[in-house]
């Protein structure tokens, strides 16, 4: 529009608005919205805000949030749930700008992949999508969201300098010489310090000085909220 103000990124967006938590979760389905900014307290009767968005990125990983909080303190609950950003009421146009350019900075990182050869085929990898890879027998496994574990014939290390030549955000984390994991994949770490994926499955963690699992999942979150 003539005298408007100028578009930034340029990114088509379609943005439905619902006034209660009841009206979204009747709309709400995998794969159908990409970005949700959530109020902590919903109607009716201030529901939860996190409760709600825990379960909609537990049923969509690949959904993100932002929350809207009237306190910092709730900010600490958004970074264990990985979300891309919190606004701090009351809400003006330059956080908003803010989070939408740290969004469409997610939206490219997403899009980053590799592509590798398992089994005689060529298979593009979305980098987000992998939740960690393993070297066993001079053979790489790469496992995924989608339950793959796809074989190749490649050194963990030569898989770790292939995904940071695609830009892994520094997200991914050479726990264990064995290991290579996603940091967003990480639920957290057991008893013994070793992280526990969003797969279901184990990673190894060599304690090295100070870096023990808990320390470098605790690093990893708070170097993603300085970030916001």
């Amino acid at each position: 529009m003539r005298g408007g103000p100028r578009p930034r990124r340029c990114i088509d967006c379609d943005i439905c608005v619902f006034h209660a938590a009841e009206d979204f979760t009747a709309m709400f389905a995998p794969g159908r919205f990409d970005v949700l900014f959530l109020d902590i307290y919903l109607e009716p009767e201030r529901a939860s805000g996190v409760e709600l968005g825990r379960e909609c990125v537990k049923a969509d990983s690949g959904l993100k949030l932002v929350f809207c909080t009237s306190s910092p303190d709730f900010a600490m609950e958004g970074f264990r749930m990985n979300a891309a950003n919190y606004l701090l009421k009351p809400v003006n146009s330059e956080s908003v700008e803010a989070a939408l350019t740290r969004l469409a900075d997610f939206m490219e990182r997403d899009a980053r992949y590799i592509t590798v050869l398992s089994q005689r085929k060529k298979a593009d990898v979305f980098l987000k999508d992998v939740v960690y890879a393993e070297v066993n027998d001079n053979q790489t496994t790469i496992h995924t969201v989608a339950g793959e574990s796809l074989v190749i014939k490649q050194t963990l290390g030569e898989l770790e300098n292939e995904i940071r030549a695609a830009g892994d955000g520094g997200v991914f984390v050479r726990c264990h010489k064995s290991y290579l994991v996603n940091m967003n994949h990480v639920l957290e770490a057991d008893g013994f310090g070793d992280f526990l994926m969003t797969n279901g499955e184990k990673a190894l963690v060599r304690v090295k000085g100070e870096k023990t699992g808990k320390r470098l999942l605790f690093d990893f979150k708070v170097a993603q909220a300085r970030r916001m």
